[in-house]
């Protein structure tokens, strides 16, 4: 298949491995015996020194991208592939004229780029559960869009256009900005070639004819799960060990088709002794890949040598994965579960390793650059939660991990995770913690998390719990707090109405409540007394020396300009804010800047624009700010508007229709609706343009006037004259 793509027509191939199929060893055994003609190192009789490619399609070099190496980000490969490609002549400094000289080299020279695992680039993959996660994400359009917005339009134009070379891409997941196009062919590996399945078998020394072994294996359907965990039932069978025979003791039924991996992970799975699979049982315990040491805190032997035998056992038998460049061990998703729901002592698992993690010395959270390095602590609170120490796992989040991981590194997605462990009854329950102030501080952080990524409503019964908590205790100064946050919650919405009575209910914080009440009267329109809210803000927090805080005032003043279309006054006020979050560092501040920046500079600076909003929407898919995120893609649209490109302004304005479609975001998708509108009426299409407008002002209207999104409501009102239909005047 491989090689016969290399003289299609098509430029791009996307190979996208289902249910743990080993594509990054499939795809590099293709390019060393196919490609290049070098036979298979620890494969006997892999047979080397000829190029089985055709001298027409062979390529003149090969490129091989691998983005599972740490900081092996989309940018980086540009660089590296364009000083490939052009064997170190261009070096241009922007990432879009980059793009465009690679785009060139690749259409003048014969090469083979592969980028491996490129799932990391993608939205599904790109936190820190990459690891780990599953296949869920195949159905989710969003999940398989490119973090880098270059990304998607770089793949697209080089599908689209006559090229001498080919990429190759690996992914668990097909990315969406390839879905449609001619030049891209798309091959799901759901299983493994007949050829493919012999090499393997030999390769684990499986003794058996071509014909034993694809016979073994029909049944099966070829699934690479599925024949691993086969070759290793017949590696260690006890009577004929290491011959193909052994797979005719294991017939697959009628009523096994379809579940044909789950049957042979039984069968591997039974076919050990009680305390090998208890053990496989303990080490599922474990959420992520994990190091020999964090292994070895599960040896039920104490004896090293026999621990370290039993795991090569789980290792030939694929029940255990082992990378040794990284020098982790994993479970396959599927093994993971199946080994876990038999594990007998869950609670005592979970706390033995809870006292593992817990020797880890503490980090200065000051001095902590990286998600990596509260990797330790994460683990200790989960699995502290999951022992069943509820209290303690609460301490541990609050203490070590709540600030990093939302304010620092915006890992909200984690931190739904972790606080979830808390509600064990479930979330419409209150969590399982002693103290009522503890309940309402975890129901009020799990709020805050789901509204960051985008499910605000979610986040509404949590936060009205805690409201009614913080009442009858007389908590005021945290019924403050969650006053605010459901005020934010209830604007993200379009709730105007009732975000004006939380924000004006809360009594405690003046400085938060100008704050977020200067930003609610800009979307209402009242310019005046928004500038002054703001002021009140911007005065309290300077007397506190709160640089973070004075650099969300500046957000928020770019906003407002914004919406008034001042954008002399925008660009101002959103460099300040950039300047402030570069000192925090805190990622959504550094976001919501980029955004503001990039938007106030579309018309003035289109370059630098580009940047921003690049950086922008890189930042937010990366941790996944789905609040941004739509605000982020409509201002992508108004700037490839603006540079002339009405085709990519289309798309990205639908993308980010509907992800605020999706997430109820009732504002955003006032503005959407008008800006498709406007582009409706550059291409005459009238009846589409009222169609759009219609929604923009009904999306618009929220509440009625005065709580409606006033500037949005203008401008649809103003489409809706162009379009010829008649309005009711406010």
């Amino acid at each position: 298949m491989l090689t016969e793509w290399l003289t299609s027509n098509r430029n791009v191939l996307s190979v996208v491995a289902i249910g743990g199929m080993g594509k990054s060893a499939l795809t590099w055994a293709w390019v060393q015996r196919d490609v290049l003609g070098l036979p298979l190192p620890g494969v006997s009789g892999s047979d080397g020194g000829e190029c089985r490619v055709p001298d027409a399609a062979r390529p003149e070099g090969v490129l091989w991208w691998s983005f599972y190496e740490k900081e092996a980000s989309f940018a980086a490969f540009v660089r590296e592939a364009l000083y490939y490609a052009s064997d170190g002549k261009a070096a241009p400094t922007s990432l879009y004229d980059q793009l465009r000289m690679l785009t060139a080299c690749l259409q003048q020279r014969r090469l083979l780029l592969v980028l491996d695992g490129f799932e990391r680039e993608l939205r599904a993959y790109a936190g820190l559960n990459a690891a780990y996660q599953g296949d869920e994400f195949a159905g989710d359009a969003d999940a398989r869009s490119c973090i880098d917005p270059h990304a998607g339009g770089f793949f697209r134009g080089i599908a689209s256009v006559p090229m001498r070379s080919r990429v190759l891409f690996t992914s668990r997941l097909h990315p969406r900005d390839l879905d449609g196009l001619a030049g891209c062919q798309h091959n799901d590996l759901t299983g493994l070639d007949p050829e493919d399945a012999v090499l393997f078998f030999h390769a684990r020394g499986i003794k058996g004819t071509r014909a034993e072994i694809q016979a073994a294996c029909v049944p099966y359907g070829y699934h690479p799960l599925a024949l691993r965990l086969l070759a290793g039932v017949i590696a260690k069978d006890r009577r004929s060990p290491g011959d193909i025979r052994v797979a005719a003791r294991h017939p697959i039924s009628v009523e096994m088709v379809g579940k044909e991996k789950h049957h042979i992970l039984h069968v591997a799975y039974d076919a050990m002794d009680g305390p090998k699979r208890e053990l496989l049982s303990r080490l599922a315990a474990f959420r992520s890949p994990m190091n020999y040491e964090a292994f070895a805190a599960l040896n039920p032997s104490g004896s090293e040598a026999e621990f370290d035998a039993v795991l090569d056992e789980l290792i030939d038998r694929g029940l255990l994965l082992f990378d040794r460049g990284q020098a982790r061990y994993d479970l396959h998703p599927v093994v993971r579960q199946h080994a876990y729901d038999r594990l007998s002592d869950k609670a005592g698992v979970h706390t033995r390793l809870r006292d593992y993690f817990a020797k880890i010395p503490a980090l200065d959270q000051v001095k902590i650059e990286s998600l990596d390095e509260l990797a330790p602590v994460i683990e200790l609170c989960h699995h502290t939660s999951r022992a069943g120490q509820y209290d303690e796992a609460l301490n541990l989040f609050r203490d070590r991990l709540a600030a990093p991981l939302y304010f620092r590194f915006g890992a909200y997605r984690v931190c739904i995770e972790l606080l979830r462990g808390l509600f064990p009854d479930g979330e419409d329950t209150t969590p399982r913690l002693k103290s009522q102030a503890d309940q309402g501080w975890t129901q009020n952080e799990l709020a805050l998390s789901y509204t960051r990524y985008g499910q605000s409503r979610r986040a509404l019964p949590l936060i009205l719990r805690c409201v009614d908590l913080r009442e009858r205790l007389g908590d005021k100064a945290n019924l403050a707090v969650n006053l605010e946050n459901l005020a934010r919650a209830q604007l993200s919405l379009g709730q105007l109405s009732e975000a004006d009575k939380s924000y004006r209910r809360e009594r405690e914080n003046e400085a938060t409540r100008s704050l977020e009440l200067g930003r609610l009267e800009a979307y209402l329109g009242r310019s005046r007394s928004g500038s002054d809210q703001l002021a009140i803000a911007l005065s309290c927090f300077r007397r506190r020396k709160s640089r973070q805080a004075e650099g969300v005032v500046c957000a928020y003043r770019a906003l407002q300009a914004l919406l008034m279309r001042n954008s002399k006054e925008a660009i101002k006020a959103a460099r300040r804010s950039r300047e402030l979050a570069d000192v925090e560092r805190l990622e959504r501040d550094i976001i919501q800047a980029d955004w503001l920046l990039g938007w106030s500079l579309i018309q003035q600076s289109p370059s630098e624009a580009e940047r921003h909003l690049s950086e922008a929407l890189t930042r937010c898919r990366r941790i996944n700010l789905v609040e941004l995120e739509p605000d982020i893609l409509l201002d992508w649209a108004r700037w490839h508007l603006a540079s002339g490109n009405p085709t990519q302004a289309l798309k990205h304005a639908e993308e980010a229709l509907t992800i605020a479609d999706r997430c109820e975001y009732r504002l955003v998708q006032a503005e959407i609706h008008n800006f498709l509108a406007q582009l409706d009426l550059d291409s005459n299409d009238r009846p589409k343009a009222l169609h759009n407008a219609t929604i923009a002002r009904e999306r618009a209207w929220c509440d009625g006037p005065p709580h409606c999104y006033k500037p949005a409501l203008d401008e649809a009102d103003a489409l809706l004259l162009r379009c010829k239909k008649p309005v009711k005047k406010i």
